[in-house]
């Protein structure tokens, strides 16, 4: 291997690393939270969170893109400082346009209450946004380690002020050990108010990372860079917003359509949503090791892009059929009253697989330059997934979220796998896949029909058929060379 692949192959392992550790860190606050705060106030917190991706990617205009692009073509300090400078402009300005508008704002969301919090997110966005074009700035020098122990530590300070607030604090109170002064500070807070303050602190201590760097700051700001910044960029900012809107309109409108218990409703849809959302960790670390390279292979690689299609729908298998079948182990994270939300779990699991197809099905717009698709497919299911919210969330509760997620990432999946057989035409074995997909179903539907009240009987039959599965993919994909010959076992394809 070159130099130069050894260098890409160390920088990915450690972004997909340090940001799958973060991701998991920032998952395991879930049962934390479900102990330390009331539904209701969870469902807020997931509401606020959803609401904050998408205006990440909004006041971020998809300028990281664009900064990688006109950074590599020269003058590489007038597009760090014109970037810098327009993103921290339009940050200030929300914070100061959420200042005047908090009571408004939480009157119409959350019937008056929270109103300080909200301008708590403003400075969230504000300052993540701000530090998205130091992040990619360090990308771009390649100093993955100095990228991967900022965002750690962001995460770190985080969980930190989590516990202070939530744990120990209450605990000094509890125990008389804080005096009478600061027990009326802190109880003029509320759980949610404490959470999103974590995360303020931690957004703004890490600005001290790169304090240095805006000191020796060089270079101009240019507004006709600017333009052409954002010509470059805007489709970008489309394809962020439409995946971010797929994945949390139902977290912001569900309050809306469920009206009473709406945010009760909401919490326990988040917290079984996180559940789900293993299946993302496994398709984003996907994502890290598979995107850096299909480019370098291009043509020969078709049957390449095949065989790790099918491999990918193995191990996205493996991750659905594992949660499904362990559920009751996994409930352990959960309280006794978020358990009935366990219903959304298998739609939240196939609609995040359905995206980790799509993104692997991807590549043919982005080796064909026709990366327009791209925003077209995200469009669609955006449309779908919102509209689904508003028809099936009011009928069928919080089921009606995570199908309407399933079907938006569904349609862009099938759409995006004919449209790109016409355009970059590779060699799929959909039989192969066929097998693999009726091999998931019969594990399901089995361990749904088969129930043991003994738990040894039942988790040694659930590991038999879950065991089975993997077996079953080694065979159809021709790994037993000892079965070979044998008519009745040839399966592949």
């Amino acid at each position: 291997m070159s130099g130069s692949l050894k260098g890409l192959a160390g920088e990915t392992i450690i972004y997909g690393a340090t940001t799958m550790l973060g991701r998991f860190l920032n998952w395991l606050l879930m049962p934390f939270y479900i102990r330390t705060i009331l539904p209701d106030e969870y469902g807020v917190v997931v509401n606020i969170y959803g609401i904050i991706s998408i205006l990440l990617v909004v006041f971020t205009y998809g300028l990281e893109t664009g900064f990688f692009r006109f950074a590599r073509k020269g003058k590489q300090e007038n597009v760090y400082k014109t970037s810098l400078v327009m993103i921290g402009s339009t940050s200030l300005l929300l914070i100061v346009l959420t200042f005047f508008t908090a009571g408004s704002l939480s009157d119409f969301f959350y019937d008056g209450k929270y109103s300080n919090t909200l301008i708590l997110v403003s400075i969230i966005v504000a300052f993540d946004s701000f530090l998205a074009i130091p992040f990619a700035n360090l990308r771009l020098q390649n100093k993955a380690l100095r990228f991967g122990i900022i965002k750690i530590t962001n995460i770190l300070l985080n969980i930190g002020f989590n516990l202070l607030f939530l744990l120990v604090i209450p605990f000094l109170i509890r125990n008389n050990i804080i005096s009478i002064y600061w027990q009326d500070v802190y109880n003029k807070g509320n759980g949610v108010f404490y959470i999103i303050l974590s995360n303020v602190l931690s957004s703004v201590l890490i600005v001290l990372f790169f304090v240095n760097e805006f000191r020796k700051l060089k270079g101009s700001y240019n507004y006709s860079l600017l333009v052409s910044l954002f010509k470059y960029s805007w489709p970008v900012l489309v394809v962020g917003i439409t995946g971010m809107v797929i994945q949390n309109s139902d977290k912001i409108l569900m309050p809306k359509l469920l009206g009473e218990n709406g945010f009760k409703e909401l919490g326990v849809y988040g917290a079984n949503f996180k559940i789900g959302v293993l299946m993302s960790l496994f398709t984003q670390s996907f994502r890290f090791a598979f995107e850096p390279f299909f480019f370098k292979i291009q043509e020969k690689g078709k049957e390449s892009y095949a065989k790790v299609m099918e491999y990918f729908l193995f191990f996205g298998g493996f991750i659905f059929l594992g949660v499904m079948l362990f559920i009751d182990i996994i409930n352990l994270l959960l309280t006794k009253e978020y358990l009935y939300g366990n219903i959304i779990i298998p739609y939240v699991l196939l609609g995040q697989l359905f995206y980790g197809i799509y993104f692997n099905l991807s590549l043919w717009y982005k080796l064909s330059d026709k990366t327009i698709y791209g925003a077209i497919f995200g469009i669609m299911g955006t449309v779908i997934t919102v509209l689904l919210n508003f028809i099936l969330i009011p009928e069928y509760g919080i089921i009606g979220g995570a199908l309407a997620i399933m079907a938006g990432y569904g349609t862009m999946m099938v759409v995006s796998f004919f449209v790109g057989q016409k355009y970059y035409r590779v060699p799929y074995s959909l039989k192969q896949l066929a097998f693999i997909t009726i091999g998931i179903v019969l594990v399901f539907v089995v361990d749904k029909m088969v129930y043991f009240d003994n738990l040894i009987y039942r988790f040694t039959f659930k590991g038999v058929i879950f065991a089975s599965f993997i077996v079953y993919f080694l065979i159809i994909n021709g790994n037993f060379n000892f079965l070979k010959g044998r008519t009745w076992l040839k399966l592949k394809l």
